[in-house]
């Protein structure tokens, strides 16, 4: 399966690409400090720029859009330590630099930020931030209807060895990544990827609403680019994928016990050969979709008995491959 690249209209390095609820939109990120909004059209059959604006005062990171009910948002994160909030105004015309107002700067982190998520619509307006002084702080718009406030609720330490001077840890050092349990079902939890300790740790939230550090997910020989919690469509127990520096993807499960979860490596692929950067489940969690260094986006699905294994490879046209997809 292969796809049409596009001018990106960006100047520079385009960092992240963060999709709308409905798949109509998505934003990208860049090296140039901006922000670009693009949208679908059905007539041309192209995505098309509606709006661009410098959005930080350095390499932007991360972006991420809010569920729908709380309006159009977006968040942000960049190399200049902060957080940035940013509402859709509909009574701007398209293509204008004013379409999207900042309503909110969050400047606690004591580092680069260096991914962001919200929470699952069901807890509220909630932001999770993870920056390179190996802090992950919990944010709340306690009145959805006022985005300018924002309140800091939690600030967590990943490594409990740093809880005393986490701030002498320098950007260079470290690479954190974030996602969110998105089951109603379970205490809220976030598995995030830990920097130089080449592993990532799930993090629950108790009964108190203290967070604490329970699970680990080992056995990476590099740093863990990206972590994913998948869907939770009528499952018994819970797949995590994580993407890494040592050319893996891997899939754990985690089964509930008394204690929390156990968990086991389900899967490990080694097909992109390349520093693998991005992983993703799709809203059903049934498919994972990954990216690497090799320029190919690999989907992969479980079988009835053989496990997961790939059901194809997505690449650029000038790109020349033999996979093929499968139905």
């Amino acid at each position: 399966m292969s796809v049409q690249p596009f001018d990106s209209l960006h100047e520079d390095l385009i960092h992240d690409v963060a999709y709308d609820f409905y798949g109509k939109r998505f934003v990208t990120c860049s090296s140039d400090q901006k922000l670009k909004v693009w949208e679908f059209n059905q007539e041309t059959n192209t995505w098309e720029q509606v709006d661009s604006w410098k959005a930080h005062e350095c390499s932007v990171l991360k972006v991420a859009w809010a569920h729908p009910e709380f309006g159009q948002v977006i968040a942000s994160c960049s190399f200049d330590r902060s957080i940035r909030i940013w509402e859709e105004q509909e009574h701007e015309s398209k293509n204008s630099g004013k379409r999207w107002m900042e309503k909110a700067r969050l400047i606690d982190a004591k580092g680069s930020v260096q991914d962001i998520a919200f929470a699952p619509n069901f807890m509220g307006l909630r932001l999770a931030s993870i920056a390179a002084d190996g802090v992950l702080r919990i944010y709340e718009a306690l009145e959805v209807s006022d985005l300018t406030q924002w309140t800091l609720m939690d600030e967590i330490n990943v490594h409990s060895s740093r809880n005393a001077n986490p701030s002498t840890f320098k950007d260079a050092e470290e690479s954190y990544c974030l996602s969110w349990c998105p089951s109603r079902y379970q205490f809220p939890m976030i598995v995030v990827g830990c920097g130089k300790e080449n592993s990532a740790k799930i993090f629950r939230c108790d009964q108190n609403s203290k967070w604490r550090s329970c699970e680990i997910l080992d056995g990476h020989q590099d740093l863990v680019h990206d972590v994913d919690w998948a869907p939770n469509m009528g499952r018994s127990y819970q797949l995590i994928a994580t993407a890494s520096k040592d050319t893996r993807v891997r899939i754990y499960k985690l089964t509930g016990n008394k204690d929390g979860f156990k968990v086991d490596a389900v899967a490990e692929f080694l097909d992109h050969d390349r520093e693998v950067w991005k992983v993703k489940w799709n809203v059903t969690g049934t498919i994972l979709s990954s990216a690497g260094d090799d320029g190919k986006v690999r989907l992969w699905k479980a079988g009835n008995e053989e496990g997961f294994k790939c059901m194809g490879v997505v690449c650029n046209d000038r790109q020349s491959s033999n996979d093929t997809m499968e139905t």
